[in-house]
């Protein structure tokens, strides 16, 4: 396993050929906004990818100045590691893990504590510490234009008509392929993109008012109403510790509506930047909207 450290200006774009090993991405400043045959993905300084070997040119495009560890896996371990590129949520662990290997990498001959961190990193690759709610990633760059808007704009309110009549092309066409890449509608995938977001700034010790309002709801009776029906329990309840079977079940990602973090990174403070998404693919993306209600 070797481990490069990176950095790229704001906007820099990057394509990379297959180079037939897989490889954990993680930048520890801005975001990156990854493309391939296989998804399209987010990747803010509370996560990391993994990107498998096996798949085409990838394109890869930064928002901020992007500070980044690279890591790159060999065939000299016998585990079994992930099959899919996939997101993983950055544990203050596996941070640590991570931060402490790109030090021990830089030695002419890693020794013993190199090694074992390198273990525990494949295995803490195999445990894949999910991000708490997972956001089914679309392929058709239409989608994915549209879903890397709503994460970098969460308090936006486009619709779905609107984004189609800027996309030169019909709302059903753009909701059937939301149900065909992503197993879901459009209205769940935006609702869980703010719950993912959301249950991060809870743990953070954000005010539930001040989060309502970040995500684009005009009060906080509207924003609540949508966590209670996706997760069970109030935003309330949720923060504060307690024993009941549906506050450990929304905790878990389990709630009723719910079958399938970031610390406010470098996205949440870009998401006020009108046209930032618009440059994903190249495709022209609406206005901001007025905030919603639900």
């Amino acid at each position: 396993m070797s481990c490069t450290v990176l950095s790229f200006p704001d906007a820099a774009a990057v394509t990379e050929p297959s180079c037939g090993s897989p490889r954990l991405l993680f930048p520890t400043t801005g975001v990156l906004l990854v493309s391939g045959d296989d998804g399209h993905w987010v990747v803010s300084s509370s996560r990391a990818i993994w990107l498998t070997g096996s798949d085409g040119h990838r394109h890869i495009r930064a928002l901020g100045d992007v500070r980044m560890k690279a890591f790159v896996f060999g065939s000299d371990h016998s585990l079994k590691l992930p099959e899919q590129s996939c997101v993983l949520h950055v544990t203050p662990l596996l941070r640590e893990v991570m931060r402490s290997l790109a030090q021990y990498s830089q030695q002419p001959q890693p020794g013993r504590k190199a090694a074992l961190l390198k273990e525990l990193l494949l295995e803490k690759i195999i445990d894949r510490p999910d991000v708490p709610i997972e956001l089914p990633e679309p392929r058709d760059r239409r989608l994915a234009a549209i879903c890397t808007h709503i994460q970098l704009h969460p308090d936006d309110a486009t619709t779905l008509s609107q984004f189609a009549q800027n996309m030169d092309c019909s709302e059903r066409t753009l909701h059937r392929l939301f149900l065909q890449e992503t197993g879901i509608s459009f209205t769940v995938w935006r609702h869980q993109a703010k719950l993912r977001l959301a249950l991060e700034w809870l743990e953070q010790g954000r005010s539930i008012l001040d989060i309502a309002l970040d995500l684009g709801y005009q009060n906080q009776g509207a924003f609540t109403a949508m966590f209670r029906r996706y997760l069970g329990v109030a935003p309330s309840q949720y923060v504060r510790p307690a024993s009941s079977p549906a506050f450990s079940a929304a905790r878990q990602g389990s709630g009723p509506a719910f079958r399938g973090k970031t610390k406010q990174d470098p996205a949440s403070a870009m998401r006020r930047e009108p046209g930032l998404a618009n440059s994903w693919n190249s495709l022209a993306l609406p206005e901001r909207r007025p905030r919603a209600t639900a």
